[in-house]
């Protein structure tokens, strides 16, 4: 009988058939593939990432948590997934490819870009500052179109007499 015909009257009956051991490099293999990158704070810990890196992403850091609430509580959606993606995805995997070149090698990355390593990081960094602010601008910009409206109704409403007016 054939392999397959015969896997197919073994399940047919509710019987598995017999599997191959693994090996434990396989298994720790399977495992450690689907096992999530350590988090962040691993990363921001490690001593390879320079000191004006490291205040780039306390200051992301503090800015997506404020964004987040935001987020949350206005119920938005899309801005909260990037912010998510930001936190757990890009942040991290940026840092730890730079911490992961050699400190022999980040010379090498001047001869090819005509900058060093930690001035592209940094730049990288600010790139994501900058998105943070904007979308930061474009949260606020809802709030300022709402305080404009309502105070609209009041002095339509109530009249006006503010010292404003």
């Amino acid at each position: 009988m054939s392999g397959g015909l015969w896997k197919k009257i073994l399940a047919a009956l509710g019987l598995e058939p017999a599997r191959a051991p693994e090996s434990t490099a396989s298994r720790d293999a399977l495992a450690n593939r689907d096992a999530p990158a350590p988090p962040l704070d691993d990363v921001f810990e490690d001593e390879r990432l320079p000191q004006s890196s490291l205040d780039r992403v306390l200051a992301i850091r503090a800015l997506s948590a404020d964004l987040e609430l935001h987020c949350r509580d206005g119920g938005l959606i899309e801005e909260k997934i990037e912010l998510q993606r930001l936190r757990t995805s890009h942040l991290p995997l940026l840092l730890r490819s730079y911490v992961s070149i050699p400190p022999g090698h980040r010379a090498e990355v001047f001869r090819e870009t005509g900058r060093s390593a930690s001035y592209l990081l940094n730049e990288r960094l600010d790139k994501i500052l900058g998105r943070l602010h904007e979308m930061s601008r474009q949260l606020a910009q809802g709030n300022l179109d709402q305080f404009t409206q309502n105070i609209r109704f009041v002095d339509k409403n109530y009249g006006s007499s503010g010292p404003f007016d």
